[in-house]
């Protein structure tokens, strides 16, 4: 991507826009695939399987006769099935112009399992997605080890930490070293402070001077807690709070576990280079006290930071199951995440500026694939996530409208109406336009 950065005038815009579309096509094609697979499995025949919409740039037909071809706006894509009236499978088109093979194969034809199966494969596709490459990503990268050894010292340590590859550290400030959660654990404490340290280097015993400073920085939100619903981004830095400045992640620590229960606290951060000040009262939580280690309950903003500021444990292969399992974890931690604040938004009030729409999609797409390609696949996954669960949300058009259709039918014991379909479809069609204008308001608003 440094190689189209560089191209004169249009290179930077290419930069972004080019991982945009190889991401989204990506998470596309699976959601379709996973429609189209399953119709197919289910004796459903598929016209047409496109990415992208509008002008047709290269198709091709298969020996079952669907075409498959890319489109000339790469932002979404369908399968259209034999009998289908418009891509979203809103209503069939006239069986007159069927042939009875083709009557048999037709998507309305087919009965209430085949059909709900074929459309609930495409969410499905993309939670299978996410799993596979959140485990593949562990796989590849190995689990912490728990062991006192210094795997990796990473660009956001400071740059005296002291530490090297390879120490196993025995003991800092005098107090023995039994894990590696001992070593973060104990240079947490020391807010940037150099402590001594014995650690074994290359086979020698050696004392060197350690420094551990973990910057006033947000590495995590957790949803549904007071810094969420107020607009906190994981990124921005703490400047200040009620006035006093922060320095570090201890110093933040402390400052909001002395805070007054109940009381409203007024925070500045850095968000990319600009000053954003907000006011929120943090909720009560029962948690470790920063400098006690009691448990009590202590003002929570619902954030968390860097937690090894750079200094990082050594790797150890992990079985495929456990690889798996983490997948899994993964994809449901991003599933429960959203559908928090999406409950925060309508019952609670959360900030409503962290949607985003394609042109913030294009600016994080552009970001990973600078980080690197293991950055590109995470965005991959995570954006699968999201796509699959907005799919499932119950507004016609969408996925998960034909499902709340269909459980209709099921209760009712026959199909919704065409009519009701019909008006349905244009209800859902306007509230994803009106979705679509809001994210993308959002996104100018923020540039």
């Amino acid at each position: 991507m440094e190689l189209l950065a560089q191209i004169p005038l249009i290179g930077g815009t290419l930069a972004v826009v080019v991982p945009f579309l190889v991401v989204l096509s990506i998470v596309v094609f699976v959601h379709e695939y996973g429609h189209y697979i399953v119709g197919r499995w289910c004796g459903i025949k598929a016209e047409v399987f496109s990415i992208g919409f509008g002008k047709v740039l290269w198709k091709w037909t298969d020996r079952r006769g669907t075409r498959w071809q890319v489109a000339v706006l790469p932002l979404g894509g369908f399968v259209r099935f034999v009998g289908d009236m418009n891509p979203a499978s809103a209503g069939h088109a006239d069986e007159g112009d069927l042939t009875p093979e083709e009557r048999k194969a037709a998507f309305h034809n087919a009965g209430l399992l085949r059909r709900t199966l074929t459309v609930a494969a495409g969410p499905c596709a993309n939670f299978l997605l996410s799993v596979v490459i959140f485990a593949g990503i562990i796989l590849a990268l190995g689990a912490p080890s728990n062991d006192p050894v210094i795997g990796l010292i990473g660009p956001e340590a400071v740059e005296d930490v002291g530490l090297e590859p390879g120490d196993r550290v025995l003991s800092i400030s005098g107090q023995e070293v039994a894990d590696f959660g001992d070593i973060i654990s104990i240079l947490a404490r020391t807010n940037g402070v150099p402590q001594s340290a014995m650690v074994e280097r290359g086979g020698d015993v050696r004392q060197i001077t350690v420094r551990y400073h973990r910057i006033p920085q947000i590495a995590q939100i957790t949803p549904g807690m007071p810094a969420a619903r107020a607009g906190l981004l994981s990124g921005d830095v703490f400047v200040s709070i009620d006035g006093a400045p922060v320095n570090s992640y201890r110093e933040l620590q402390l400052i909001v576990s002395d805070k007054l229960h109940g009381a409203e606290i007024e925070i500045e951060i850095d968000r990319d280079g600009e000053r954003l000040a907000f006011r929120f009262v943090p909720e009560l939580v029962m948690r470790q006290h920063p400098v006690t280690d009691e448990k009590v309950l202590l003002p929570t903003m619902g954030i968390r930071g860097t937690a090894l500021a750079g200094i990082e444990p050594e790797r150890e292969p992990v079985a495929i199951y456990r690889a798996l399992g983490g997948g899994v974890i993964q994809t449901w931690s991003i599933i429960s995440g959203t559908m928090i604040y999406i409950g925060d938004m309508v019952f609670k009030g959360a900030d409503t500026s962290q949607l985003g729409g394609p042109i913030r999609i294009a600016e994080i797409s552009g970001d990973a694939a600078k980080r690197g390609f293991s950055s590109v696949l995470w965005l991959i996954a995570v954006l699968s996530t999201s796509i699959g669960l907005i799919n499932l949300f119950p507004i016609p058009i969408l996925d998960g409208g034909h499902l709340m259709f269909y459980a209709v039918e099921f209760v009712r014991g026959r199909p919704v109406g065409e009519v009701w379909m019909r008006v349905g479809t244009m209800i859902g069609l306007s509230l994803v336009l009106l979705l679509m204008v809001f994210a993308t308001y959002n996104d100018l608003v923020r540039l």
